[in-house]
């Protein structure tokens, strides 16, 4: 709320400031304009120019009012700056004009035009009747504008007041001042819609942050779960088997069986450990990036699980290569985790590993002849603990193909399920390096 209310409360200060300037420059236009009318009507009335509508019209000014009185003519014009009016003089002499500033100066203005033009008659100033009636209103106006006081020209019988048009400037004024308020307040509901629209996304990415926390929360305690489960098992063998030697007679042989059986559970608890610790070092920033050519990465891959798994029928089908720029140990334990996949879930089928370029993505694919993978579970296989529908527990805790999904996407790549009746193809692609700017994705 801070960071929008402040800076809404400097706006709305300059705003106010900016009225104050503008009335400022005001106030010194209409002082200067005066003074240059009053020394135009006295060189006019020096020139024997006539009082007439035409002389009002060549001295008004915007802002200002221009009051003319001929006692020979009988004339009196009052005008401003849209209606000039001519109005016989009263009997008593120059009439008062409301609206017009008094023709004394307020306290701190400029005195009004004390210097006669050459050869004319004294400009006077001061005493007198004034030709203005100013209200309420009128000393308000004044007081805000900081106008200077009219000033009066008189050549013989003659008399020439000009001064601020403080009708005009009321309106000037309201204007204004209605501005302030009028900009603040769009200011202030601009500011509280900021405000209301932060605050709810805010309150959003909190929302967010919390229902991520409690997934992670709810993964953390399934994966606790399930990696028990899963250590359990080979757990209990082992300290069945451990017995079972304990009490085994010296003198007798010792049943193969046993061993093989504490090799296949001490495997199995290698394996699961692997993985743990593999998504712990994925979920981290520490990684090695090289280049490496996928189709002697694949190979590599290959052999391994061949050596691995002697019985079964492990083939490389390099098509095409190409080089990425990927963690090596991250590209062997996803492929490794494929590979590992193909064997447990399709025994009885040959696996063939090929790669190929497409697109700009290098792809490694790997095929077995197993059932296959609904079409519904083809998603679902990437992600952490789904060991698919009607398997049996001891099949694994799904993490191999998650970690496949964690590095793929760890490294701008893509991992996919092609699958059908008797057939599953999982493709896993990275983006091609460009060899000769090392290190750059394309």
């Amino acid at each position: 709320m801070k960071r929008v209310v402040v800076p809404a409360l400097v706006a709305i200060l300059i705003l106010a400031c900016g009225a104050v300037v503008t009335w400022i420059v005001v106030a010194r236009g209409i002082a200067a304009t005066i003074a240059a009318q009053g020394r135009l009507a006295g060189e006019l009335l020096d020139a024997h120019v006539p009082v007439s509508e035409v002389l009002a019209r060549t001295l008004v000014r915007p802002g200002i009012r221009v009051v003319i009185a001929d006692p020979e003519t009988g004339t009196f014009i009052d005008g401003g700056d849209s209606v000039i009016r001519t109005l016989p003089l009263p009997p008593g002499g120059f009439p008062g004009a409301p609206g017009l500033a008094p023709a004394s100066p307020p306290f701190g203005g400029p005195p009004p035009l004390g210097a006669p033009p050459p050869g004319g008659a004294p400009v006077a100033g001061g005493p007198g009747p004034s030709p203005v009636s100013a209200g309420p209103i009128e000393r308000f106006t004044l007081w805000a504008v900081g106008t200077p006081a009219p000033a009066r020209i008189v050549r013989g019988d003659r008399t020439v007041v000009i001064g601020p048009n403080l009708r005009e400037l009321e309106t000037w004024l309201f204007v204004d001042v209605l501005a302030v308020p009028i900009g603040a307040s769009c200011i202030a509901a601009l500011a509280t819609r900021r405000a209301v629209s932060l605050e709810r996304e805010e309150r959003r990415a909190l929302e967010a942050h919390v229902a991520e926390r409690r997934d992670a929360a709810d993964r953390y305690q399934r994966f606790l779960a399930e990696t028990g489960h899963e250590l359990r098992t080979p757990l209990t063998v082992l300290a069945g088997y451990v017995d079972i030697l304990r009490s085994h007679e010296s003198d007798r042989p010792l049943d193969e069986r046993i061993v093989e059986g504490m090799h296949a559970e001490t495997s199995r608890m290698r394996v699961l450990v692997e993985k743990m610790l593999t998504l712990a070092r994925l979920d981290s920033e520490t990684s090695v990036p090289r280049l490496l050519d996928v189709a002697s990465a694949a190979t590599e891959a290959a052999q391994l699980i061949q050596r691995r798994y002697p019985e079964r029928s492990v083939s490389i089908q390099p098509e095409r290569s190409a080089s990425i720029v990927i963690d090596a140990d991250d590209f062997a334990a996803a492929l490794g985790n494929i590979l590992e996949n193909a064997i447990k879930f399709a025994p009885d089928s040959p696996i063939v590993v090929a790669t190929n370029v497409r697109d700009g993505n290098a792809i490694t694919s790997v095929e077995d002849r197993g059932p296959g993978v609904p079409a519904m579970e083809r998603h679902a296989i990437f992600e952490r603990y789904y060991r698919g529908r009607g398997r049996d527990v001891g099949e694994g805790v799904g993490l191999g193909l998650a970690i496949v999904k964690r590095i793929a996407e760890r490294w701008n790549g893509t991992a996919l399920c092609e699958s059908g009746p008797g057939r599953t193809v999982i493709h896993l692609a990275f983006p091609v390096a460009d060899e000769e700017t090392y290190g750059v994705v394309r």
